[in-house]
Order: structure tokens, then sequence, then C-alpha cells
């Protein structure tokens, strides 16, 4: 495109220049200095749009070099070969799944006392849960300890802290990995439910 605007530019630059010498020698013969005026105007019109197509079409050609020059041969692009998730940690899924087993269990035993409908029992709420998350993350600073724990003689001491009924029945606590199965905080019969104070 570039290439084809340059040329374009030389043929009309072309054509103005001979106009403009065709007028030239126009005026030389005229008689009237009227005329010759007219003709001096008309040379001298051509002759500034005869310079700026010059200019533009310097222009564009240089420009043309300087992308040359700043754009490299583009290389074919490869995609990178996908790469494959990693398998999730075994301790890391356990933690997490203990975390929201608990967080659920408690949950359910806030709102069974406080109705987030009425201002001062949501706020109330929210306030024991914030309470929640700053007790679990203190014991899951020993994620080894933390899974020894019995889930549900922690899920009743979380409530009882908080100062909310615990529940009187709730499904198990998620089963952990083998390798950390170890006593009752493998849970009851390793299914990943949430608890219930139903």
């Amino acid at each position: 495109m570039a290439e084809a605007q340059v040329q374009a530019l030389g043929i009309f630059a072309d054509a103005v220049l001979k106009l403009a010498l065709h007028i030239q020698q126009e005026a030389m013969g005229a008689e009237e200095l009227d005329q010759k005026t007219r003709a001096a105007d008309s040379v001298d019109r051509l002759g500034r749009g005869f310079r700026l197509t010059l200019a533009l079409q310097a222009k564009l050609a240089r420009d043309a070099r300087q992308d040359a020059v700043a754009k490299p041969k583009a290389e074919p692009s490869v995609p990178p070969p996908a790469e494959q998730p990693a398998p999730p940690d075994p301790k890391t899924l356990a933690l997490r799944r203990r975390r929201d087993w608990l967080t659920r269990g408690v949950e359910r035993c806030v709102w069974n006392e406080y109705d987030r409908e009425v201002e001062t029992g949501e706020f109330t709420g929210d306030s024991l849960l914030e309470d929640l998350r700053e007790r679990l993350a203190d014991l899951m600073a020993d994620p080894d300890a933390f899974l020894r724990l019995d889930p549900d003689e922690v899920l009743v001491q979380l409530c009882k802290d908080l100062g909310v009924t615990p529940p009187s029945f709730h499904l198990p606590a998620p089963a952990l990995p083998p390798a950390f199965a170890t006593g009752p905080a493998a849970g009851a019969n390793g299914h990943d439910a949430a608890p219930d104070s139903s």
C-alpha cells in the first residue's frame, strides 16, 4: 500500500510540474501584464502543491524504511506446549475440606440462632463468623496437628467458644487421605458432606 501511494504521488508531482512549466511558458509569451500576473499566481500555487507532494512522497518512503528496520522478519509462532495441571496436594486438599466442613457446620448453628433479616442479628452473626475464621486460621497454623484433631470435637468446641448451640446431629466429616487417616480424625464413613445442624 505504501509503495503504491509513493508511486501515485510521483505521477501526480510529474503532472503538476508539467502544468506549471506550460503556464510559465504561456506567461512569458503573454502581452498583457494582467495575464502575466494571473499566470504567475497559478504557477506559484502549483509550485506549493508540487513541493507538498514531494514532501509527502519522501515521508511515506522514510516511514516505510523505518517500519522495515523496526519489524524483524516474523518467525512462525509455535504455541507453547500445554502445561498439564499439577495434581492437587493431598494434604492441602484435606485441609481445605476439613476447614470448609467446619465452617459450614458452625455457620448453620450461628444462623439458627441469629436472624439475618434483623440488623442486629446480621451484625452479630457476621461478627461471630469473622471470629470463626480467625480461630480456624490459628488451628490450621499447624496443619498436621489440625488434621489429627477429631473434627466432631472441634466443631462442638468452636460452637461453644462462639456462644452458639452445637448441632445435635451432623453428617460426618470428609475422610482424610490414607496417609493422614489416623484415629478419629479420619471421619466416620468418608463422605465429603457439609454438617447439618437440624
